[in-house]
């Protein structure tokens, strides 16, 4: 059998699709950019001119993204100009730039991997490239007189791209177009967008040259023509900008999305090899995200359908018996396993299994040359020692597409939970379920594959087990696929599932065949969730019981019962044992930190003696509590708590351990708190409870536990998953007291669970409702000070409330009226769009709020985030000397990064508006530059706002110590570009972007580019996605929503409108109606997370209140009516129980109610009479508090203005008014009365009642 290799080549996103023609909208992709070769050139002024254009029309030459493949579907041949990267180096300087001929329907593809020199050390130890000189390329190094990090010599470079290539079999070998960054969000790292058969593949030829040159020199574009065409023959094309513009408009599109089944680098590097088994589940998966696009009304040609299931065939039988191979050689150490498997199977015709050949080799008993040249005299012992069993084992490994790691740990019983080979031989699908919590677990498509791959191959060559799989329903195939979806689902934030999710979850796995088994089948097989158990005594099996609130039985991980056990179990410890007695002083630390922080007591101020009443009580709980979840907003002091509490001298002999999520919370905490903090990661890597290659987070039970600290506190703990907090608690012993701090209604957090949501939710049920918000072990911080106008609350506060979750006060929806009616209010602005792009909109509100315009030098906008000024003559150019420390003074937040109004472009606008001088001084030729050359995609240079992307020691110069030293910068730290500044003294232009961060002033932290994919942590950063923001705090906040954004919940708003200290723009595309909408509950992400931490869940379909579907929810969450709408309170919900009752079909929820005057409210309930004026029904949550009970009798002004009275005075022409009150607690019998009284004495149409089966009476016989 000829050995066939299949492609993988990275395109661009296009908005036209790949046709060959500049996009429809140049500026509205912000996905292309982040390729650096596009982002670093695209024009985008004369991309906008030619939009639509053919590419050979603009006046300069190819768009930078035909470089990037970027009209890999064009009809049309064009010719691609390229220069050698070191033609500037004096050895290579007579390199002439060349043109690389494009015939239509081609790409050009470069494996970049193989070029690197490191990694092509990773290819080499796999399979031999013939004519690699490792001398000749020292030589190369040497003469060139700098060490690039790609293969140099060109008859090195001649000899990888050979050997790439080489396998690739014209009208055979299939080529999938992938891409890495695309305008969906949260889509899958790569996608794949197409496939086609490879029909030429024209190699390099070596670069043109006006001379001799030291060495030869090789071009690197090979040209591979593909059979795909627009009308869908020869390949197919997913409908991804069809799919682009659903997405736009809020539709889920994510099902029509095909994730590429990336194992290692199949789809990275620009261009890659791709296994065959690889081919087929590409295959697969575009076939399942194709009929999911026809699904939502994006049409396929059918012959693309045809196409499909024809290369199908053939993947199947290429793929063979033996996609494992490898892995097993690698086993037995067999050098280059991946060129020795593919001599082994193509040994054998196409369609036969060739383990019997090798087996016959290592047997001694001969074969074919290429075979028995393996099966050296050590191997041959090897083999013999190994068994027959061992032997099977590994025949049957050779089945599945496995790497070399997860062979090895099999093999080894190193898997998290051990399996033998009499298990594996019984079962394969335990390479799944006993690898499931590794860090490299085997997926189950891949294990499905081998065990039901082509039937042709399946009939003649029968999977080497013990006990035959024949039949798709098979309890070992059913139980790992649910074990699967179970460990994807947490993935989303789910801990469990209950039946209707988990079978949702298995139709929607991309297996070779559909998994649909019927209760029938799962109660046969002992597969019913009620069937499992929950016993810790026990690793396995790996599917359990849990239950929901109705008692129905739900799936759960064992793993995630054991980390849901250790959290409990802590828990637990904590509360029972003997609480602290709080010393009498502890209220004057609490004042001298108050102190310290300027906030001097004005008893006058009431909202001021609130505030400290209500500090002073959670601090005395926080001392006395041995566990304590210690919520509030943004600005209400939480930080001041733990400070004052971390200032106790007892407290601080006792030891201390303060720990935070991320890199950049910790260093707030440690900032604010004025004491060493670190990084979860950090604190457990020591104990091995955090594995940094994975990013795992690992309950391992060793003991003793870690005892030298009296008091852990853990701020921003909304962020923390189950596995982080299960880990944390399985490495410590707080002597003394654990804090969790938070804010329950920012963004759940990414990964399992919610633990902080859970365990806050559960310790508030104890509070009474009266204030201070204290009960034991929770604390509730509401009066807020860092955000706040004389005598009122603030308005940006006010809209931030109807997005918290909380009861919303009355007279609350004031702010709606504002907002529809334009009004500026000192801390809230709203801008609509009205026709302008995110960019115009932006840019207006920059000038009005800042000062901003386009002036020399970018003055004034440089100066608005920071920047001081100098002199030079006559002229004023911006200084960045100061700027990282004020670089907060604004900040513009979007749900989304890769649209036209995500922060990519966004960024890109401003930099390309107002900075455009700048990137000019960083192009200039090494004689005339004083700064770097821009860094990155994004061509970062002197004076740009950075972010930091990734947690990590850096080297930095600093300025106080006057010397390099290492420090850690976290992921989101905000900073600015302020070198480096080319000295009198040097000779050369500066080669180092230096980055000074707020965080850490005087620090300035070095980067350079090094060539290799990702390799730059720095973005630019005025503008940040919401997620980015979080746990950071700026002046003013300029938060721009697109209608319809798919992603936006109800947490990620309150996060946007929680972030500003002084003031926040509200730019808003759709109508202020579309955001009111999500406030509801059926907005929240965090109540689509089902997790039984402390409680059981309760999921529940739920409806808006225009009865349209909400989903489905933890009802525990949300505060869900018996007719399934969701109210905002647990007492509302009784009040809509009576009137669904008493008037069912009559009432609604939070009805808009427009006035005389102009303005709308919305009642709580609306009861609506066949005759008669409505009945208004307020329920009023707060009114012990002034502020609260002030806003109410301003409602109540409001409504006696509009011809609303109250039911006691009679009402009024246009609404009888009633309100209820948990001033003194919940008193049901007293609202039934009162609902009886009003609601009975108004004509209302009783619903009719379900008709109710009853059966005859049999006939009397005498």
């Amino acid at each position: 059998m000829v050995y066939t290799q299949h492609l993988s080549v990275r395109v661009p996103w296009h908005d036209r699709g790949w046709d060959g023609r500049v996009c429809d909208d140049p500026l509205g992709n912000a996905s292309c950019v982040l390729l650096e070769n596009i982002g670093r050139r695209r024009n985008d002024e004369l991309e906008v001119q030619h939009a639509g254009n053919a590419f050979e029309t603009l006046p300069e030459g190819l768009p930078p993204c035909a470089g990037e493949r970027g009209g890999f579907l064009s009809g049309q041949d064009r010719v691609l100009h390229t220069t050698h990267p070191y033609a500037h180096s004096p050895a290579l300087r007579t390199l002439r730039s060349a043109s690389v001929p494009l015939p239509a329907w081609s790409v050009h593809s470069i494996p970049f991997r193989w070029l690197n020199r490191e990694l092509l050390h990773d290819v080499m130890d796999q399979q031999p490239v013939d004519g690699y000189s490792s001398e000749a390329e020292e030589r190369a190094i040497a003469q060139l007189g700098f060490d690039p990090p790609w293969v140099v010599h060109g008859d090195n470079q001649r000899a990888v791209i050979d050997t790439f290539f080489r396998d690739v079999v014209d009208g055979q070998s299939l080529i999938f177009f992938y891409l890495k960054h695309a305008p969906f969000e949260n889509h899958p790292r790569r996608m794949l967008v197409g496939a086609a058969l490879t029909a030429s593949v024209t190699l390099p030829g070596r670069w043109p040259s006006d001379g001799p040159t030291p060495f030869a020199n090789h071009m690197w574009e090979t040209v591979v023509r593909h059979t795909l065409r627009p009308d869908g023959s020869g390949g197919i094309l997913l409908p991804m900008q069809a799919l682009a513009r659903l997405a736009a408009d809020g539709t889920d599109v994510t099902e029509a999305l095909a994730e590429a089944p990336e194992r290692r680098w199949e789809f990275s590097y620009g261009t890659e090899h791709v296994p065959a088994d690889t081919a087929v589940a590409a295959l697969l998966e575009l076939k399942r995200a194709a009929e999911a696009a026809v699904s939502l009304g994006c049409g396929l040609p059918e012959r693309s359908f045809d196409w499909l299931d024809e290369q199908l065939r053939h993947a199947w039988r290429r793929r063979g018996t033996a996609p494992g191979l490898p892995a097993v050689l690698s086993l037995l150490q067999v050098p280059h396993p991946t060129f020795a498997a593919r001599e082994v199977v193509s040994s054998v015709d196409e369609g036969e299994d060739p383990w019997p050949l090798l087996e016959r080799a290592l047997g001694g008993h001969g074969g074919p040359a290429a075979v028995t040249s393996l099966a050296t005299p050590t191997r041959r012992r090897v083999w013999a020692s190994l068994g027959q069993r061992n032997r099977q084992a590994m025949r049957l490994m050779a089945r599945f597409d496995l790497t070399p790691e997860q062979v090895r740990s099999v093999y080894h019983e190193e898997t998290g939970i051990p399996l033998t080979v009499p298990e594996l031989l019984q079962d394969p699908y335990t390479l799944v379920t006993c690898t499931i919590d590794d860090a490299d677990p085997v997926p189950f498509e891949a294990v499905d594959r081998g065990c039901f791959p082509d039937r042709q191959l399946t009939e003649r060559h029968p999977l080497p087990v013990s006990e035959p799989l024949t039949e798709p329903d098979d309890r070992r195939r059913l139980e790992a696929a649910m074990a699967t979806v179970l460990l994807r689902a947490q993935r989303q934030g789910h801990t469990l599932l209950p039946l209707e999710e988990m079978l949702e979850g298995l139709e929607g796995l991309s297996s070779v065949k559909p998994m649909r088994p019927s209760d029938v089948v799962l109660a046969a097989h002992k597969l019913r969730a009620e069937d499992l158990d929950d016993n810790l005594d026990y690793n396995w099996p790996q599917l359990c019981r849990t239950q929901v609130a109705d008692g129905t039985a739900a799936y759960k991980l064992r793993s995630a019962l054991w980390r849901r056990h250790t959290i409990r179990e802590v828990v637990d410890q904590l509360r029972s044992a003997a609480r602290h007695t709080a010393p009498r002083d502890l209220e004057a630390t609490l004042d001298a930190v108050l102190g310290m922080r300027g906030g001097a007591a004005d008893e006058a101020d009431e909202a001021e003696a609130r505030a400290r009443q209500e500090k002073t009580a959670a601090l005395r709980e926080m001392y006395e509590s041995r566990f304590t979840v210690l919520n509030g907003p943004a600005g209400t002091g939480k930080t001041t708590l733990v400070k004052a509490l971390v200032q106790r001298p007892e407290v601080m002999a006792d030891g201390v351990l303060l720990l935070a999520p991320t890199g950049k919370a910790r260093v707030q905490l440690q900032d604010k708190v004025d004491h060493p903090a670190q990084t979860l990661a950090q604190f457990l890597s020591k104990s091995d409870r955090y594995d940094a290659d994975s990013a795992r987070y690992l309950i391992t039970g060793r003991q003793p536990r870690d005892r030298q600290y009296g008091t852990v506190v853990v701020d921003e703990a909304s962020m923390l998953t189950e596995d982080m907090l299960a880990a944390l608690l399985d490495a410590i012993e707080p002597r003394q007291r654990l804090i969790l701090v938070g804010d329950p209604r920012q963004l759940p957090p990414i990964g399992a669970g919610r633990p902080f949501v859970d365990l806050e939710r559960a310790a508030r049920q104890r509070h009474s409702g009266s204030w201070p918000r204290v009960a034991m072990g929770w604390a509730e911080l509401t009066v807020l000070r860092r955000q706040r106008e004389r005598g009122h609350a603030r308005h940006d506060l006010m809209l931030a409330r109807w997005y918290s979750g909380d009861e919303r006060g009355p007279d609350s929806d004031e702010i709606w009226q504002r907002l529809r009616q334009g009004q500026d209010m000192p801390t809230l602005r709203a801008v609509p769009w009205n026709g302008r792009t995110a960019a115009q909109v932006v840019d207006d509100v920059l000038r009005e709020e800042f000062g901003v315009v386009e002036d020399a030098y970018g003055l004034s906008f440089a100066t608005s985030y920071g920047a001081g000024t100098t002199r030079r003559g006559t002229a004023v150019y911006p200084d960045f000397f100061d700027a990282p420390a004020r670089c907060g003074a604004w900040q513009i937040l979007s749900p989304v990064r890769g649209t036209a109004h995500g922060t990519v472009e966004l960024n890109r606008h401003l930099k390309r508006r107002y900075r455009g001088g700048s990137l000019e001084n960083a192009l200039k030729g090494s004689r005339y530059r004083k700064v770097p050359k821009p860094l990155g995609a994004e061509q970062i240079v002197l004076g740009d706002k950075v972010v930091h992307t990734r947690n990590g020691m850096l080297r930095a110069w600093s300025r106080t110590e006057g010397r390099v030293v290492k420090g850690y910068v976290a992921n989101g730290e905000l900073g600015v570009v302020t070198g480096e500044l080319r000295a009198q003294h040097m000779k050369r232009a500066p080669r180092s972007t230096e980055v000074e961060f707020s965080s850490q002033p005087g620090r300035r932290y070095k980067y350079q580019s090094a060539g290799g994919e990702d390799d730059v942590t720095l973005e630019l950063a005025w503008a940040l996605t919401v997620h980015k923001s979080q746990g950071s705090e700026f002046d003013t906040v300029i938060v721009v929503l697109p209608a319809g954004a798919r992603g936006t919940s109800r947490e990620l708003l309150y996060t946007a409108l929680t972030r500003q200290t002084k003031r926040v723009v509200l730019c808003h595309e759709g109508p202020l109606d579309d955001l009111l909408e999500l406030t509801r509950a059926t907005g929240s992400d965090t109540a689509r997370r089902f997790t039984d931490l402390v409680v059981t869940p309760d999921p529940r379909t739920v409806k808006t209140p225009s009865g349209a579907s909400g989903g489905r929810v933890d009802a525990r969450l949300v505060h869900v009516a018996v007719n399934g709408v969701m109210v905002r309170s647990k007492n509302e919900v009784i009040v809509a129980g009576i009137l669904e009752q008493l008037a069912p079909d009559a009432w609604s929820y939070e009805e808009p109610f427009k006035g005389r005057d102009g303005r709308t409210v919305l009642p709580d309930f609306t009861i609506t009479p066949l005759s008669g004026p409505p009945i208004f029904w307020e329920h009023l949550g707060m009114l012990d508090n002034p502020e609260y009970a002030n806003r109410w009798q301003q409602r109540l002004k409001w409504y006696a203005e509009q011809g609303v009275l109250p039911e006691k005075d009679g009402g009024g022409p246009h609404g009888i008014l009633v309100w209820t009150s948990d001033e003194h607690g919940v008193n049901e019998p007293e609202w039934r009365a009162l609902a009886q009284r009003v609601v009975g004495a108004a004509s209302i149409r009783r619903a009719r009642p379900a008709p109710v089966k009853k059966t005859a009476a049999p006939p009397h016989r005498p």
